[in-house]
């Protein structure tokens, strides 16, 4: 999903990123510290997003602190995950050949321990390093520093399928497919 096109603004969809998954509630000298735009460009966007009445900008204090509307919050949230996903998605399909399964956890909803489980059968040790960067990467453009991943080889899952290994069957009792 191209967030940009859909906000028309690679700045504004960097702010609506902070705001979901850092923090709310910041001053727009603060995003601009945080963030790689000047001044001008967070205050036009700040001020985009308050006339589209998406966001709070509470004006009392010394400085300007910003927030989503509560309204907003949850649906906006939702988009962006959506954007999350298909950005992983479209990364395991480049690795289709080598990556046999993947399931989305805790973090997108699901009863799992773990954010991201990838499984596959054709993985070397530096291809496995290249792929968590890459999924790093993918998740620090959302401002997520920490994400929990699991890589699992097939016949590993197979094994302890057999074993009645807790944790494959809890991603069993959440992806039945």
């Amino acid at each position: 999903m191209n967030l940009e096109k859909l906000f028309w603004s690679k700045a504004k969809v960097d702010i609506l990123k902070y705001l979901i998954f850092r923090r709310q509630w910041i001053s727009m000298r603060a995003l601009e510290a945080e963030l790689e735009w000047t001044f001008p460009a967070i205050k036009k966007q700040i001020d985009s997003l308050n006339d589209a009445k998406v966001i709070d900008v509470d004006k009392e204090w010394q400085w300007w602190s910003i927030c989503i509307k509560k309204d907003f919050f949850e649906n906006i949230k939702n988009i962006f995950f959506s954007g999350l996903k298909q950005d992983i998605i479209e990364l395991f399909d480049s690795y289709n050949i080598m990556i046999s399964k993947y399931y989305f956890g805790k973090r997108f909803g699901a009863n799992l321990d773990m954010d991201l489980i990838v499984i596959y059968k054709n993985l070397e040790k530096p291809q496995i390093d290249k792929i968590k960067d890459c999924i790093n990467e993918i998740f620090r453009d959302y401002f997520i520093e920490t994400v929990s991943v699991v890589f699992m080889s097939a016949e590993e899952r197979d094994k302890r399928y057999r074993l009645a290994d807790r944790f494959v069957l809890q991603i069993l009792r959440c992806y039945p497919n």
